[in-house]
């Protein structure tokens, strides 16, 4: 039990470090204390710690800086968002490109091979960003997104265009925090995980490769759409 609460994005140790975010004890661009210290004070494994730190890293909730530390980062500001989006299109584009390349061949393949715990990970991730859109949790929303994505990635293979994917998917935090703020997306993307899902649990290769690349253009000309409108 205690290595399924450690893969959970919505962990006690993830939970803890928005608290202490949100609270103003962690405030932005402050970096956090070293790992140690902090395992320590959480009283958690480094495994946890660093669990949660990957994907508060991958939301853009913090940012880990190689041979710096991790500090915590500026929260998207509300009201410009199509602003946000007008100002980071080559990026938004970029990213969405490759996604749409890489993804729906790793669901494809995760649907050819797969075991009953990748399912059940899938599956929690799908029900956790349910819950969290119910409760108006937005960055549990957007975590368990971000974890979606990433068990599929990590579980479809081990080449480099995996390994590029993982890295790709770590970029995107700020997209996806815009992205899931649109009106309609975060159901649309709800519904949308649990049919690849369902593809996946079926072994249905083509239909989980079709939704995926379908859920993926959905979301950029969706994104498109909502930056050059009125």
């Amino acid at each position: 039990m205690a290595g399924d609460e450690r893969e959970q994005v919505w962990s006690a140790t993830v939970d803890h470090l928005r608290t202490m975010i949100d609270s103003g004890r962690l405030p932005a661009g402050s970096r956090l204390p070293a790992e140690r210290a902090l395992c320590e004070q959480l009283g958690i494994s480094r495994g946890s710690l660093r669990q949660a730190l990957r994907v508060l890293d991958s939301i853009g909730y913090v940012q880990v800086r190689p041979g710096s530390g991790t500090y915590v980062r500026e929260t998207l500001d509300e009201k410009p968002l199509r602003g946000w989006f007008s100002a980071h299109e080559q990026l938004v584009e970029k990213l969405f490109d490759l996604r749409t390349t890489v993804e729906p061949t790793l669901a494809e393949r995760l649907a050819l091979d797969h075991t009953p715990r990748v399912l059940e990970r899938l599956a929690g991730t799908v029900e956790e960003m349910d819950r969290a859109a119910a409760d108006g949790d937005m960055l549990r929303v957007i975590a368990a997104d971000a974890e979606f994505h990433r068990v599929i990635a990590e579980n479809a293979g081990n080449d480099d265009v995996t390994d590029l994917l993982r890295s790709v998917l770590s970029l995107v935090g700020e997209e996806r925090r815009a992205a899931l703020r649109l009106p309609g997306q975060i159901r649309k993307a709800v519904d949308e995980h649990r049919a690849i899902l369902e593809a996946i649990r079926g072994s249905d290769a083509a239909a989980a490769r079709e939704i995926t690349l379908r859920h993926l253009l959905d979301a950029k000309t969706y994104v498109h759409d909502y930056t050059s409108g009125d």
